[in-house]
Formats: structure tokens, sequence, C-alpha cells
């Protein structure tokens, strides 16, 4: 997806005049500007750091920022942005409203200054020949929008997020919106104590947490530990220019767009309807929503850590008993699954130990691996009968595969009886060949005339 590139304002003074026309008259930079790609004399200024300081400083920029900027290696200068005339060297010339300077009046006006350009499609298609040009309605109904709007100058602009000059693509990894970054970028704001402090959505507090929350989930683990990119950060549930917290009945859809089975089972149970009725925030309800950490099978049951306990032991928001025992069973079940599942492989890593053939059974206990998966994802049906069914197939395969991979070992033991057995005639019948070779009398030798020395005789 092409990035959501923005560019603050250059000005010597705070904020200047808004031009009304700002969204209506996206211009094109002239042919003129963007062949000549002449040096803007903006930088003669506003690149000397002596310059600003203070609460100027902001307008400073280097030819390092302008470097590594999308919207410079693109070929759009200062003045494609900001107005002005580039080739003058005249304060008053160069931000003259006449020579078409656009300055900012109040954080308000940025997304209007950047949808100067990134609202029009005619001219976003020079640089991309299907591009997105939505993202200035969408920001108006966020809640970022709809606060800014409100006259809240505290939220978060376009600004907040990709930066002023120096911004990068978003598909560059030091991007502040590159997935590994979103976080950490969201939580310049929403991890402040002190900004965050009293500000509600729907009349709940928002909080300054969920930073902290999220790191210690197991998203946070997979994207940034293991790199998968495809890992949820805060914008995949919550949005991007139209960030908004999920209502408590669109939380399934959220988590659905990454966990579609889940989703698609959940959405079709009664369990669904019975958590909008008493405004039960769907998954994030035994999930949670920024820890959410790795489930387990000690989520089912009724045990004292259990999720299901936590409603039908009580029988809070209308969860019966009968529920709890289904519960109860299933979760029996599930662990008789588990430990048929370990006795069958530790009998087969035993029988492939002692040289037997058990490729069979090994590759059909997956089958029973599968059914076990299978059966968790099947909870989110809230339905006992497609489980029960799952994890019957499951232990029947488990008991066949542990019947043969028994029949191995019974096999080896049987081959090693029937070696026992047939080695004692052999060892018989050798020992009375030795105690028959013993018994054989010792060759005689006949001993011979010594031979007479010839020379002796003839004298």
């Amino acid at each position: 997806m092409r990035p959501v590139s923005l560019l603050i304002v250059l000005s010597v003074s705070a904020f200047g005049t808004h031009p009304a026309q700002a969204i209506q008259q996206a211009a094109k930079p002239s042919e003129a500007e963007s062949a000549s790609m002449q040096p803007s004399s903006c930088i003669k200024c506003h690149g000397e750091s002596d310059l600003w300081e203070g609460e100027r400083r902001r307008f400073h920029v280097t030819e390092q920022d302008l470097n590594d900027d999308v919207h410079w290696q693109e070929g759009l200068r200062c003045h494609d942005c900001h107005g002005g005339d580039p080739a003058s060297t005249d304060f008053a010339t160069v931000h003259s409203v006449e020579a078409g300077f656009r300055s900012l009046t109040s954080p308000q006006d940025i997304p209007t200054f950047c949808g100067h350009c990134h609202s029009n499609i005619q001219y976003m298609r020079q640089f991309v020949p299907s591009p997105r040009t939505d993202q200035l309605s969408e920001y108006w109904t966020s809640g970022h929008g709809q606060k800014l709007k409100s006259g809240d100058e505290k939220v978060a602009t376009c600004v907040s997020c990709h930066g002023n000059h120096g911004i990068l693509r978003v598909a560059d990894p030091q991007s502040e919106v590159y997935p590994t970054r979103i976080a950490t970028t969201c939580a310049t704001c929403h991890s402040d104590a002190e900004l965050m402090a009293g500000r509600e959505y729907h009349g709940k507090p928002l909080g300054h947490q969920q930073y902290e929350l999220w790191s210690s989930s197991v998203h946070a683990h997979v994207l940034l530990e293991k790199g998968d990119l495809s890992a949820a950060t805060c914008n995949d549930c919550h949005g991007n220019h139209g960030a908004v917290p999920p209502e408590a009945s669109s939380v399934a859809n959220a988590c659905g767009t990454c966990h579609v089975k889940v989703s698609n089972l959940f959405v079709n149970t009664k369990m669904k309807h019975r958590f909008e009725e008493h405004n039960l925030p769907g998954c994030a309800t035994c999930h949670g929503n920024h820890e959410i950490h790795m489930p387990t099978d000690d989520m089912l049951g009724m045990q004292a850590d259990s999720v299901c306990s936590s409603c039908h032991q009580d029988a809070k928001f209308g969860a019966t008993f009968a529920g709890a025992e289904v519960a109860k069973m299933l979760r029996e079940k599930l662990d008789e699954l588990k430990r048929q599942i370990d006795e069958s492989e530790a009998a087969i890593a035993e029988a492939e130990r002692l040289g037997m053939e058990v490729r069979g059974p090994r590759f059909d206990l997956r089958k029973a691996e599968t059914a076990l998966t299978n059966a968790r994802t099947l909870v989110h049906s809230f339905a006992p009968e497609p489980m029960n069914q799952t994890l019957d197939e499951g232990l029947q395969v488990a008991a066949e595969v542990r019947a043969r991979a028994d029949a191995a070992l019974g096999e080896y033991t049987y081959r090693r009886i029937w070696l026992a057995v047939s080695t004692l005639p052999i060892l018989l019948v050798v020992l009375l060949l030795i105690l028959y070779i013993r018994a054989l009398p010792l060759p005689t030798t006949q001993q011979q005339e010594p031979v007479q020395d010839l020379s002796a005789r003839s004298g």
C-alpha cells in the first residue's frame, strides 16, 4: 500500500493564513517547477541551525531530512507543499500570499494541509496507478479527528504519526508507521498518563497502559521476536486514519480479520447475541483486549482458573449450570485425548528406538492431533455436539495407533523370545561338535632313520 506521506509547514512564523481552497485547489506543481528540479532557496535559511532556537526550532530542516523524505525522492520540493516563491531570497516575497504560500494557523489545519495533495486522485496518480485518497475523510471520522473538530488540539494529526520532514515510506523498516514500530508510535501519546488523564470514549476512560499490556501479549511476541508482520498491532484492530476503539458488537469482526475460522464459528452462535444483550465485547470477554496471551486448555472447564467458571460458576449474564457441566465434560474429554496422544507417541518412540517399523502409526497419529486442534477451535461454536464428535474421532484414532504401536512392541518381544529359543539348539549342536572333536584320537607320527654321513661311511 502506498504510504500516506505528509509534509508540514516550513514557515518563519508559528502559524500563518490558511487558504480556504486547500482541498478544492489541490494544484499540481507546474511542469517547469517539476522538470527543472531547481534547488530551493528555503534550505538556505531553514537549514541554518543557529537561526532556529526554542519554540522556533521546529522550523529547522536539514538536508538529510530532505534526502530521506519520500516527497523529495519523488521529485517534490518545498514549494510543492508549502507554496511560495522558491527562487526568491526576499523573506516577504517567499512567504507572501500572492506567491501562493500556504501556512498553518493551528493543528486543526494539518489534515487539510496534507489532504491538499493526498485527497486529489488525479494528482496522486502521478505516483501510484491506483492510489488511496480517502485518508482525510477517514481521519475526520476517527476519534482523533472528532476531538480535533471539537477544539482539542492535543490529539494526533497526520504529522504525529508520519512526521513532518524526513517522512519515510511505510515499507521502510525505519518508518514510524512500519508494523514493528506502530505500537511505539501510538504509545507516544497513549502511554502519556498526563496527556490521557480524563480522556474517555463513550463514557469509559481510555487509560494509558495499552502499550504496556500489548507488549506482553502473544501478538507482540510474534511480531517483535519472531518477525511475523501479519501479527496484530494497534492499527490492525483500531484502524489507522479512521482509528477508533472497536465497539462491543464489532470486536468479533475486528478479531475475525485474522482469525477467520474462529470468527465464523462465533458469529453463527446464540452466544454472540447473548454477549451483545449484556454489552460484552465478544472475543475480548474471554481473551482480553491488549494483553492477549496464547490460549491454553486451562481456559476451558470449571476449575478455578478457567474462563468458563468466571460466568457459569455464579450464573452471571444468564450463564447456566447446565453449561457448566458441559464445559467440565468437554475439558475432561480434551484431557483424555491429550493423554492418549502422549501415550501413543511414547509407545511409537519406544518401538522406533528398538528398530521396529512404525512410520504408518506415526503418520496416522497426526489425525488425532488434528482432531485435538479442531476441537479447540470448535470451542468457539459454543455447541457440545461438534466438539464431542471431533474428540471422539480423535480418541478412536489414538486408540488404533496405540494398538499398532503395542503390536510392534509385542512383535519385538516375540522376536527376542524365538531368537532365544532358536539359539539354544544351535549352541547345543556347537557344544556337541566341540566334544566330538575333542574325543577324536590324535594322529601318530613315524620316526625317520637318521641319515648317515656318506663321507664317514666311505672312509
